[in-house]
């Protein structure tokens, strides 16, 4: 079998991209694979954020540690 060359590649590795970025911008509920998926995507291209203050990131991360806390609670 015939290896893909690197243009092939590179835009297979585009068009998921867009199909990604696609399903985010839609507004619509993503399903936990799909949440998956796109996390893996970024990892493997490792693709990071930087939290700083007073960012979306940061209230994000704010939000989440408040939903753990409330529900090791009520547990």
């Amino acid at each position: 079998m015939a290896k893909a060359n690197l243009s092939k590649l590179n835009s297979l590795h585009g068009v998921i991209a867009g199909y990604y970025i696609e399903a985010v911008e839609s507004g619509e509920e993503l399903s936990s694979g799909t949440l998956a998926a796109i996390n893996a995507f970024l990892k493997n291209n490792d693709i990071t954020v930087d939290v700083i203050e007073d960012s979306p990131t940061k209230s994000l991360s704010n939000d989440l540690r408040l939903l753990i806390m409330e529900e090791k609670k009520e547990a």
